[in-house]
């Protein structure tokens, strides 16, 4: 098998997702319980309010998360440390889907759904390139289990910057769907509605995301305390219809295998929550 030479500048990134890998291990799959979002909160991209702490880690997904809640909005936020999963959300955004019936279909008529960031294949292949770290499956023989390899591409930590430029400059849509009063489609990052979303990566090139969303869009009231259910997932590329996909095959023993099955299957998890009320 071909051999991969880590560079010192990819180890920041390595010593990052080991911490995390740890903390994932002490994390429930799905979050417990309510919570009440800081006072301070803001939708920056940054887990700052939060201590760059979560509340549970989710194996199906493979993302970190909090949701919380004040009198006024849902906020959810989600962080990234692995690059091929860094790779799909850039490809195909996180969906955040919320039931207020409490129902656990992604095809239930009650279903707001938010997907972001919402951009071209190009531009998405473009940001990833520019945050210096690239990830490849490498399977060494037929049937076993693909390994993630990172690369370092010798870039320096000067160009995340430009990668979060790049990424503000071209994630100006969010995608909704069944949202109260609003119609479905692409609305702008600096929408009139209050839905704001920020997303960020940082130096160790992991990637957080946050969404805050008006209660009453999602159908929600601090005054009814019922239980609601919600989705969190990350579609497969080629649902995200976005034209030209890159998928890579590898032959043996008589089989085929899709190299980025990871990118291209779907992945999700539902959970339950109740709004907190101070």
């Amino acid at each position: 098998m071909k051999k991969f030479k880590l560079s010192r500048r990819i180890l920041p990134a390595l010593f990052s997702i080991i911490a995390f890998t740890v903390n994932a291990q002490k994390l429930p799959n799905v979050q417990q319980s309510s919570l009440c979002a800081p006072v301070d909160i803001k939708i920056d991209g940054k887990a700052t309010e939060w201590d760059d702490k979560y509340q549970a880690y989710n194996k199906s997904t493979e993302l970190f998360y909090t949701i919380s809640n004040d009198n006024n909005n849902l906020y959810l936020i989600v962080h990234a440390i692995k690059p091929r999963i860094i790779q799909k959300i850039i490809a195909v955004g996180v969906t955040l889907i919320v039931n207020n019936a409490g129902k656990k279909s992604d095809k239930a008529m009650e279903n707001a759904v938010i997907t972001y960031p919402f951009l071209s294949f190009k531009n998405g292949e473009n940001i990833i390139s520019n945050t210096g770290l690239k990830s490849v499956n490498i399977i060494p023989k037929f049937n076993d289990t693909a390994e993630e390899i990172l690369i370092s591409q010798k870039k320096s930590d000067s160009l995340i910057a430009i990668a979060n430029n790049l990424f503000s400059n071209q994630s100006k849509l969010i995608k909704i769907k069944g949202l109260a009063g609003i119609p479905d489609t692409a609305i702008s990052v600096y929408n009139e509605q209050s839905i704001r979303t920020a997303a960020t990566f940082d130096n160790a090139k992991t990637y957080t995301y946050e969404l805050s969303v008006p209660l009453k869009y999602l159908g929600l009231s601090i005054d009814n305390l019922q239980k609601f259910t919600y989705n969190i997932r990350l579609i497969s590329r080629f649902d995200a219809n976005k034209g030209r996909v890159s998928t890579y095959y590898r032959y043996g023993d008589g089989g085929q295998i899709d190299m980025n099955a990871d990118l291209d299957a779907p992945t999700d998890f539902w959970g339950e929550y109740t709004l907190a009320k101070k």
